[in-house]
């Protein structure tokens, strides 16, 4: 059995620093996403703007800062994704009784199926539009996502797309073509520092840190004895 399922409500001090690192790492987020004492409307922010530096350091700038907390959902995702990835990193070296889960290249595989996975949501998301905006042009245009992963902001993205676009417009009215591809500019890191899903992956780092410290501790401690 893991050492932290065996001991977590054993162990009182194991348990208070638990408890203290949720929420110290729950107000960070809350800080940084603008402090905001209105969880329903995402009023009265305390910290708005204080952050707005981090878009200025490269590859920070990624992710931060990221979207005001603008609704009740905005508290509830680091929260789902702590508790979700607590559990699950334990079941898991619980079950296969082994500490893979609490180490780097574990959390290297969740990041990247979770960004896969909104990035597959957002596709769908976005293409459902750009159907509808193609059959409104009757075969005269072709509507497709365009995806920008270099770009940080989305007026990047889209002063990128319209280069293209343009020259897509061109081609059709020179005679090149017959139908004009028309790409919907889609910023991936604007769209998900916007999204509450960046909270629940940034809740489920929080887990992992905490788990990653205390199998680090539990090794420390063991060498010594």
């Amino acid at each position: 059995m893991n050492f932290l399922v065996e001991n977590i409500f054993e162990n009182k001090q194991l348990l208070v620093v638990l408890l203290f690192w949720f929420v110290f790492s729950f107000l960070v987020l809350w800080f940084i996403g603008g402090g905001c004492l209105s969880p329903m409307d995402g009023g009265a922010c305390i910290s708005s703007g204080a952050f707005d530096w981090m878009s200025t350091i490269p590859v920070l700038n990624l992710l931060m800062p990221f979207g005001k907390w603008s609704s009740l959902m905005y508290f509830f995702a680091p929260i789902a994704g702590f508790i979700l990835a607590f559990g699950l990193i334990n079941w898991w070296n619980s079950y296969f009784e082994t500490k893979e889960a609490s180490g780097v290249f574990f959390l290297v595989l969740i990041l990247v199926a979770l960004f896969l996975g909104y990035y597959i949501n957002l596709f769908f998301y976005v293409n459902e539009a750009a159907s509808i905006y193609t059959s409104r042009y009757g075969g005269q245009a072709v509507f497709t996502p365009y995806f920008c992963f270099s770009e940080v902001n989305y007026s990047d993205c889209a002063s990128t797309v319209s280069k293209l676009n343009e020259e897509f417009i061109s081609q059709l009215q020179s005679g090149k073509v017959r139908v004009a591809t028309q790409y919907i500019p889609v910023a991936f890191w604007s769209e998900l520092r916007r999204s509450m899903y960046l909270l629940f992956i940034l809740g489920a780092i929080n887990a992992w840190v905490f788990l990653f410290a205390s199998e680090v501790y539990k090794s420390v401690k063991e060498s010594k004895e």
